[in-house]
């Protein structure tokens, strides 16, 4: 069972945050390597939405992932080279990202892969890419990631953690009892539902059939007319930015003025909004929280002239690039086993901007840890309920998904863990 709405707790990482201030990204020096051979730069694949339903957050991870490529090269490359990002808009949709995940792997002969914003694209890219032996590395949130095989790797929590939410609802809406939801009618969206769900029956809520929706779709209006006749005391949503104006609109037409009863497993989804189609909306956003996030941010700002409008989709694919890299020095090669095997290592020893810093894989290559901040739409902007620790959802495993790895599980660990993987 995870443990919630707890403050963060020092630990090995915390006072290696408070007593490190002036050591570099990584915790640890990247390993020297011989003289390189060539100049020629290593190749990492990227796949992304920048067109789609998730285009807004697709661009703001790419250009996060152009930053770090930027910093790894000017830190001096990886393996005495440069490291040079191959980028493939996926378009939102499945197909185009299995078919982009078939040329880098085997045209463009990348060191390992990195992207999907959206769990319906990395899902089954993750299993394409486990079958060629190719890193993945995505922040794609669908429980079913960690049944894939031992080359995914995710830098951001899982939908299990999604319970938060639920317990925020809770605790904020005093005598609710009856949630529904809007989710996103792929893995991901029907992973929130079932958990959702779930959870809510746990602390005696009754639950109300959510509505999954087609993403990229230009008329909702019957199905949220629907959820409009509900009569539910909260609404749970997850929606791409790309949709969020149409059901927002959509729900203001059909006279859903008020939006003090809508709780997002994502608001930053509705950053681009107008004030009157997001006034109250209350959610958990993932938390850029490390000990280099204030200095990403900035540089970010910098660089791009505005800041990422959803905290999914921009630190989290920067942390990818510098696990990546270290990993590819830590193997001292290229060889794609063993930059899987090196994945370990360099994320438990990295300071990352995302979730609370604290990058490390559990033994399924999931994050064992992360946290949230409770915000609400005031005014047109995203501000956080309160100032103090209360403001901060912490979910920890307490088995052994909650324990973060130092080096690579054994091939046998792999066997027990992937029924029908083959070293």
């Amino acid at each position: 069972m995870p443990i919630l709405d707890q403050p963060p707790k020092f630990g090995r990482r915390s006072l290696l945050k408070l007593t490190g201030a002036a050591c570099l990204t990584t915790a640890m020096p990247l390993p020297t390597v011989a003289a390189a051979q060539t100049t020629e730069p290593v190749k990492i694949g990227v796949i992304i939405g920048l067109t789609g339903s998730a285009a807004v957050a697709g661009n703001d991870s790419y250009r996060a992932m152009q930053l770090g490529a930027e910093e790894v090269n000017e830190a001096g490359g990886v393996l005495g080279r440069p490291i040079k990002l191959i980028v493939e808009d996926d378009e939102g949709r499945p197909k185009s990202g299995v078919e982009a995940a078939n040329k880098l792997a085997d045209v463009d002969k990348v060191a390992a892969c990195i992207g999907a914003y959206q769990s319906s694209i990395a899902l089954p890219v993750g299993r394409l890419l486990n079958e060629k032996g190719v890193v993945w590395v995505t922040d794609a949130t669908t429980n079913d990631l960690k049944t894939v095989g031992p080359y995914l790797f995710n830098v951001a929590g899982i939908a299990e953690q999604a319970v938060a939410l639920v317990d925020f609802v809770k605790a904020d809406k005093a005598g609710a009892k009856k949630l529904t939801g809007i989710f996103q009618n792929n893995p991901i969206g029907q992973d929130r539902a079932k958990v959702s769900e779930k959870r809510a029956k746990e602390l005696g809520l009754e639950w109300i059939p959510a509505l999954l929706y087609q993403p990229g779709a230009t008329d909702f209006r019957t199905e949220l007319q629907q959820v409009v006749n509900a009569g539910a005391d909260a609404i749970l949503t997850d929606i791409y930015d790309s949709d969020a104006p149409i059901i927002q609109r959509q729900l203001v037409e059909l006279g859903m003025g008020d939006f003090s009863n809508t709780y997002s497993y994502n608001p930053g989804a509705y950053g681009t909004l107008e004030p009157n189609l997001i006034e109250g909306i209350k959610g958990l956003n993932y938390i850029t929280g490390g000990i280099r996030a204030e200095a990403f941010n900035k540089k970010f700002l910098e660089k791009f002239g505005h800041i990422y409008t959803d905290a999914w989709g921009g630190p989290p694919f920067y942390d990818a690039v510098w696990i990546v890299a270290t990993a590819i020095n830590l193997a001292n090669g290229l060889d794609r086993k063993k930059i899987r095997d090196a994945m370990w290592p360099a994320a438990y020893h990295y300071l990352g901007v995302s979730g609370n810093g604290d990058k490390g894989f559990n033994k399924w290559g999931m994050q064992a840890s992360d946290q949230y901040e409770k915000l609400a739409y005031k005014a047109g902007k995203m501000v956080p309920l309160s100032k103090g620790p209360e403001n901060i959802v912490v979910f920890r495993y307490s088995d052994d998904q909650g324990t973060p790895l130092s080096h690579a599980p054994s091939e046998e660990q792999n066997q027990q863990l992937y029924p029908g993987y083959k070293p």
